[in-house]
């Protein structure tokens, strides 16, 4: 039950995102962005992917952001720099919100954390993530004027609907946490609800020719084997915890790491290399809520430390090895040495956050 909630949360993610896209409406955002120097398109481009993926799928603003970067920025190695900054600022947005990671909506789906608890928790913390990463940056750049490439002025049409469809299918998305609280509902059943709101909202817009805009034209783009491989991954952890391989582990974990926020941490660094699907969802049969309640601690920290910790490898999560395949110069190497630093201030820093907003009674329960 809990597999299938999941999976059905995120193909609906997924296909609202695929309609907004087809329909340009990203456009709304991109063209405000106004940038003299290098160090103000540094900072933009950091607090809109912040903002973008703490309610949409990392993995599409990622994509969006990218070829963002590609049409605006002429220097490779600036854009490079850039897009390295946005997996980075892209996980930390997605750590405070129900819907902003996939790992982040697993716990809440399971129970672990809940709305409101879990954004005045990891606000700050996920603010100082990316305060630590853009701060380190800012400092080792030089303060050059942007160049912005003459392609990126050219205009194409325009769908019909577009800002109806983007601000309708961002809202719908928003509003889902709220949806749940208000009708006990399970939290899939609210994103195919504004799933279906904007199928018909596109279907009243455009004629049964345009499939591109559609709701089945969407649906076609999805990419259904992601969601697969989460469901194999969940029903793989989930006949580990049924067996009792994990709570078994638990305790062997906890008697050479005697505290829980080591471990919590130490699991960040393991998601840079595994992924974090499966450690999170290890950590849900390690812990029990009788021990653990919802908004404990301890949740609060794995949360955090699962979406951000795989950002210190290119390979840590699904952001970076889109932005790998966009970016045919980005390596392992390269992002290790001009990434990697950065990431890792940020990291620390927002631990700091987590841990300090605990330790001086700050955390909602």
């Amino acid at each position: 039950e809990d597999v299938s909630e999941v999976v059905f949360f995120l193909l609906g993610a997924l296909t609202i995102v695929e309609i907004m896209d087809a329909h340009k409406g990203f456009d709304i955002i991109t063209k405000v962005i106004q940038a003299k120097t290098q160090k103000e398109l540094l900072v933009i481009i950091g607090v809109l992917t912040f903002l973008l993926s703490s309610v949409l799928n990392n993995l599409t603003v990622v994509i969006v952001m990218i070829s963002l970067l590609q049409k605006l920025v002429k220097d490779e190695d600036f854009r490079m720099k850039l897009g390295g900054l946005v997996v980075v600022a892209s996980n930390a947005g997605g750590a405070w919100t129900p819907i902003g990671d996939i790992t982040t909506t697993m716990l809440y789906i399971g129970g672990q954390v809940t709305t409101v608890p879990l954004l005045a928790n990891l606000f700050v913390p996920s603010v100082l993530c990316l305060v630590g990463t853009l701060g380190y940056e800012y400092i080792q750049m030089d303060d050059k004027p942007f160049e912005r490439d003459p392609a990126s002025a050219e205009d194409g049409e325009v769908p019909n609907g577009q800002a109806v469809v983007f601000w309708g299918g961002l809202f719908g998305m928003i509003t889902v946490p709220v949806f749940t609280a208000l009708t006990q509902c399970p939290a899939w059943s609210g994103m195919m609800l504004v799933l279906g709101l904007l199928g018909l909202i596109t279907s009243l817009l455009h004629g049964p020719e345009d499939e591109k805009y559609s709701l089945k034209g969407a649906l076609t783009r999805v990419e259904v084997p992601d969601a697969l491989f989460f469901l194999g991954v969940l029903f793989a952890v989930g006949g580990l915890e049924r067996v009792g391989l994990l709570k078994e582990f638990a305790v062997q974990l906890s008697s050479l790491v005697p505290y829980d926020a080591l471990v919590a941490i130490l699991l960040g660094f393991a998601s840079a290399v595994v992924d974090n699907v499966p450690l999170v969802a290890a950590a849900q049969g390690m812990y029990e809520l009788d021990a653990h309640p919802a908004n404990d601690g301890l949740w609060n920290l794995i949360t955090y430390c699962a979406a951000t910790g795989g950002s210190l490898l290119v390979i840590g999560s699904a952001a970076g090895v889109a932005f790998m395949g966009m970016e045919r110069n980005v390596s392992f190497g390269w992002y290790v040495k001009s990434i990697g630093p950065a990431a890792l201030a940020g990291y620390f820093l927002g631990v700091l956050g987590v841990v300090g907003q605990q330790a001086l009674g700050l955390s909602v329960a």
